[in-house]
């Protein structure tokens, strides 16, 4: 079974991705920030990463910067999942390794399972609609 890592603040958020992965077959780890989530990724060594951008404490491109420096953790796949449509953000967080970047409210669960799945495969094909 495929581990996720979603690194999200807002509760109601992390507990809909949760139970969605969840009853796609994933096991499913979470964090509140990114702080909490770099001891997580120690633990859990997740096979894909669901990573909120505007979080208090650490944001998510501050992550996805210090997880990256490691070598282990280069080739985690990591989605980030943002309220903001905005194309410096894309460039950043793509320049850091971050696979797709999706608008929050832009996509249906369905297809971000179906993306989740398709990026833990190692498949890098065209992203889906939601996308910056």
């Amino acid at each position: 079974m495929a581990k996720i890592m979603i690194v999200e603040d807002a509760q109601d958020q992390l507990e809909l991705f949760a139970k969605t992965f969840r009853r796609a077959g994933f096991d499913v780890y979470g964090a509140h920030d990114g702080g909490h989530a770099m001891d997580r990724v120690r633990d859990v060594r997740p096979d894909i990463i669901l990573l909120d951008q505007m979080m208090p404490e650490v944001d998510g491109t501050t992550f996805l910067q210090n997880l990256r420096r490691f070598p282990k953790y280069k080739n985690i796949p990591v989605i980030l999942v943002t309220g903001m449509n905005d194309k410096n953000l894309k460039s950043k967080a793509t320049s850091l390794g971050v696979t797709d970047v999706l608008v929050k409210g832009e996509f249906h669960m369905k297809d971000l399972i179906a993306l989740v799945k398709q990026r833990v495969a190692g498949d890098q094909q065209p992203q889906l609609a939601g996308t910056i």
